[in-house]
């Protein structure tokens, strides 16, 4: 018994990972909304395969990979400076997005940007950085408002598309 719990003790030496220690970075804005990221998801990749048979069995084989959306939740100041940040990107994917008609796709390069998300120690150092490439805001959620909410902080949700990510050495 003693040896599984000094087994347990050698492979946490370097302390247990928390989930709230991170950040968010903006290219554009990076450290105005950091602070004010609520949550994050850290993105997974899905390998998709197919069976084939061989010698009489069959097997799964890789044919391509594909990666969910990543949620982002922000507090809302006053100023409603999140909401806007996430609206008026909205703004520059689909132009007059507001209108009832004439509505333009942007091309893509106008307005995907890198995101950065660091996952932190207790004391502030960054143990593991990725990239979002080319990401933009695909979703601006709603908000509740109401009498029964009296004490509770708005938070601002989105989500991001992306074409990729990378760990960041």
């Amino acid at each position: 018994m003693s040896s599984s719990i000094d087994t347990l003790k050698s492979q946490i030496t370097s302390g247990l990972a928390r989930s709230n220690q991170f950040r968010v970075l903006f290219h554009t804005e990076a450290d105005r909304f950091s602070v004010l990221c609520d949550s994050v998801t850290w993105p997974g990749r899905q390998i998709f395969t197919n069976e084939r048979l061989v010698d009489m069995k069959t097997q799964k084989v890789a044919y391509a990979f594909g990666q969910e959306d990543v949620a982002v939740s922000f507090l809302l100041t006053n100023d409603w400076a999140t909401w806007d940040f996430i609206y008026d990107w909205h703004n520059r994917v689909i132009g007059n997005i507001e209108g009832t008609r004439e509505y333009v796709v942007n091309f893509k390069n106008t307005y995907t940007e890198d995101i950065e998300i660091h996952h932190l120690d207790n004391a502030g150092d960054i143990k593991k950085k990725l990239k979002l490439k080319n990401a933009f805001p695909t979703t601006l959620s709603a908000l509740e408002l109401g009498n029964g909410n009296e004490n509770e902080v708005i938070r601002v949700s989105t989500e991001f598309s992306y074409d990729n990510w990378e760990i960041i050495s």
